[in-house]
């Protein structure tokens, strides 16, 4: 237990020698564990900066009662923790003024400020946790094709939940296609039971993200992964329409992935074709373009309509209901 607070694994081992060996003295511990009295000296100085134990007469250490100590351990352990968090937050706000440098000269914005041109995607993700940082009420996106990488959801999460922590909505449209990556359907759906609202499109028109109905963010296709970023409610009023349009359009999260797991007749139908010809699980979930799972759920399912105990007496019985040519 003592790992926990930091201490040596012979420190630690000292203290265990001292609690099965109550009033052993300094050689009698040394001997225990097969190492020098001096050994024991300097683990007992450990212990005892620690509050563990303390020393009495006769060279004999005694333990502070664990329950007392380990309330102080406990406790100074927090204090240093609380002080990591404040050190942490303390970071964040001075971030802001290193990513506010970083941006200087990589923002080309008009004499209005109205309109801002960025030319590079390390940049754009830069002003985009500046701006989501400032959101106050709401974030709304558009994200078609293929999902972000696996690698950068870390990243993706932390924003979200801070925003999410913020009381922000955030509501999200993502492609029919990119939900049937696992990692990133898995993510949608911890993130909608956290509070955020997510809608699939079969096809998503643009990328697109709106900050409190008054920034919005668009490609900037002259560039490979630059942006141009719009400011004042007038001229984000045309893609907030969009928005809603494709929002309107779209199904809900939860809807589509329990449709495409539903277990239907036809399914089963598919399955016991599928598995009669002998495929495996992962050919079966290639062909009818589902999970792993859903395969495995279906292959079940299916084996228990057609009351079998295996693959083959399955593949059996659905010839004999019909069900196989």
């Amino acid at each position: 237990m003592l790992r926990y607070f930091g201490v040596a694994e012979r420190t630690a081992a000292v203290y265990a020698a001292m609690l099965a060996l109550p009033g052993a003295d300094v050689a009698a511990i040394a001997d225990s564990l097969s190492i020098t009295t001096d050994d024991v000296r300097q683990e007992l100085d450990a212990l005892a900066d620690l509050l563990l134990v303390s020393m009495s007469a006769g060279d004999r250490p005694v333990t502070v009662p664990p329950h007392e100590a380990f309330d102080v351990l406990i406790a100074r352990e927090q204090a240093r923790l609380e002080a990591r968090r404040r050190d942490l937050e303390s970071s964040r706000t001075n971030l802001a003024g290193v990513v506010e440098s970083f941006l200087e000269g990589r923002v080309v914005r008009d004499d209005f400020g109205l309109i801002e041109r960025i030319d590079e995607g390390k940049v754009v993700r830069s002003r985009l946790y500046q701006l989501l940082g400032d959101a106050r009420s709401s974030v709304a996106s558009i994200e078609p094709g293929e999902p972000i990488p696996a690698d950068a959801l870390p990243a993706a999460t932390r924003l979200d939940d801070h925003l999410l922590d913020r009381r922000i909505t955030v509501r999200a449209v993502v492609s029919a296609v990119s939900v049937r990556t696992d990692y990133w359907r898995e993510h949608l759906q911890r993130q909608d039971a956290k509070g955020a609202l997510t809608r699939v499109h079969p096809a998503p028109p643009m990328r697109l993200i709106i900050i409190d109905d008054e920034i919005a963010v668009i490609p900037n296709s002259a560039t490979r992964s630059g942006a141009w970023i719009l400011h004042s409610a007038d001229l984000v009023r045309p893609t907030l329409t969009l928005f809603e349009h494709v929002w309107a359009t779209s199904t809900a999260l939860d809807h589509v992935v329990h449709s495409d797991e539903a277990i239907t007749e036809a399914r089963m139908r598919q399955v016991a074709v599928l598995m009669a010809a002998g495929l495996k699980d992962e050919t079966i979930a290639r062909r009818l373009d589902v999970s792993i799972r859903t395969v495995r759920r279906l292959v079940s399912a299916t084996m228990a309509a057609l009351q079998s105990e295996s693959r083959f007496q399955a593949g059996v019985t659905a010839v004999k209901r019909g069900w196989v040519d």
